[in-house]
C-alpha cells in the first residue's frame, strides 16, 4: 500500500507493480495540472470480446496550455492504463487484446481521453 494524502480520492492506493507505484507518486506529488485521481476498483470492469477488461486510473486534470497554465477551458477526464516495457510480448496477447477493446470503448464510444503510459510525465496526450 502506498501512502498519497495530497490528490487521491484515497489516502491510500494498492499498487500491483513498480511502474503503478512510480505513476501514482508522480500523479500525487510532481504534476501541478493533476486535480484528482483514483485507482480504479477491481470491480471496475469494461466487458470485451476477449474477458472483461479492468484499466488502472481514473484521473481529473486542469487544462493547461503549453506554458502550464491553466486554458480556462472545461477539466478533462482520463483512463490511463500503466505497463511497462515487456508488456506487449506474445504471452501477454490476450491482455493486449483487452487493452485495445478498452481504448475503444474509452475513446470511441465514450470520448474519453485514453491512453497506455509507463510514466506520470506521459500523462497528456
Amino acid at each position: 500500500m502506498l501512502r498519497l494524502p495530497n490528490k487521491s480520492v484515497y489516502e491510500y492506493v494498492k499498487c500491483d507493480s513498480n511502474v503503478e507505484k512510480r505513476f501514482a507518486e508522480g500523479l500525487d506529488k510532481t504534476l501541478g495540472f493533476v486535480k484528482l485521481f483514483l485507482k480504479l476498483p477491481p470491480k471496475f470492469l469494461v466487458p470485451t470480446p476477449v474477458g472483461d477488461y479492468n484499466p488502472d486510473w481514473a484521473i481529473v486534470v486542469e487544462d493547461t496550455d503549453a506554458h502550464g497554465e491553466s486554458s480556462g477551458e472545461p477539466t478533462l477526464y482520463l483512463v490511463r492504463e500503466t505497463k511497462g516495457d515487456n508488456w506487449s510480448d506474445d504471452s501477454r496477447i490476450r491482455e493486449r487484446r483487452k487493452v485495445d477493446c478498452g481504448e475503444k470503448h474509452f475513446k470511441d464510444a465514450l470520448g474519453i481521453n485514453y491512453k497506455v503510459v509507463s510514466s506520470a510525465d506521459e500523462l497528456l496526450p
